[in-house]
């Protein structure tokens, strides 16, 4: 995987934020190495499987089949009820115990200031634990309200833009409990907003098929025009060209593949990607 020097500075300085998706998360293994977090398609089955026969379940098994998660969503959760919601999400994400993989390790290698998830799961801020940052790491979530201060302070700050397992019941899973969220903490996402048009965003673990990052595409200031593009790593093959080279004039995002190797190729690239930030730093220790 080749890295752009100016990317590598970028992280060096700390001017980049790290967006974390679901894929994130798939390498993680739970405590006893059976388990992975589910992704959008198999948490939607689990939460499908506690609703009750019905047109509304057979509707939305039809929405899940056609890779239309937003709108099954929709669906699920207008008719599952909230503690068999919860008892699912923290079946799930909490009782597994999943271990962080090396994709995290690189993540907190660079030492970014910022991280941005949409995952529910705790795995990369219970890691963090092992990081070496002085002032520590903060974890906000979407209607909590300190993350002006966290940003002010020399802390490191993880934001659960999508609610978090710790309380299933202010998870995001629709788009319309995303519009909600930015209504009822318009304050939180105004920031989210800023973040997004004044720092250079790296998404890791996502595609454009993503359910989370079509909200966010549509949602942000990212199509702003900069000289500096934001970044995505994504698998080689995994978009048609014309779409690729679409998404990159609409989103001045820059793409960059992992080949035939697949996820360990990722992998790979991460960590050397982690080595030159660590080395720029060392090289030039006051830019940073």
């Amino acid at each position: 995987m080749d890295w752009d020097k100016s990317f590598i500075e970028e992280l060096a300085a700390r001017r980049c934020v790290i967006f974390m998706g679901a894929g994130a998360s798939a390498g993680c293994l739970s405590l006893d190495g059976t388990r992975s977090p589910p992704n959008w398609d198999q948490l939607l089955r689990l939460l499908l499987a506690a609703l009750p026969a019905s047109d509304d379940k057979d509707f939305a098994q039809l929405k899940i089949n056609d890779k239309q998660y937003l709108e099954a969503a929709e669906v699920i959760s207008a008719r599952i009820s909230a503690p068999d919601f919860a008892a699912i999400i923290r079946s799930e994400f909490t009782a597994p115990k999943y271990q962080a993989s090396d994709l995290h390790r690189s993540i907190l290698t660079m030492d970014p200031k910022v991280v941005i998830t949409t995952n529910y799961d705790d795995i990369y801020e219970k890691y963090c634990v092992n990081g070496d940052a002085d002032a520590g790491y903060n974890v906000c979530r979407y209607y909590e309200t300190h993350l002006v201060n966290d940003l002010r302070s020399p802390v490191r700050s993880i934001i659960k833009a999508h609610g978090c397992v710790t309380n299933p019941s202010k998870t995001v899973l629709t788009k319309h409990q995303y519009f909600k969220a930015r209504q009822d903490a318009p304050n939180f996402f105004k920031i989210l907003d800023a973040l997004f048009t004044t720092h250079t965003l790296f998404f890791v673990g996502y595609s454009l098929s993503d359910p989370d990052i079509q909200i966010l595409l549509e949602n942000t200031n990212i199509t702003a025009p900069s000289a500096h593009p934001h970044y995505a790593v994504i698998k080689q093959g995994s978009m048609h060209s014309a779409l690729k080279l679409a998404a990159e004039k609409a989103y001045n995002l820059r793409f960059i593949e992992y080949g035939p190797n697949g996820h360990q190729e990722l992998i790979d690239g991460l960590s050397d990607l982690a080595n030159l930030v660590v080395e720029k730093r060392q090289a030039n220790p006051t830019a940073s």
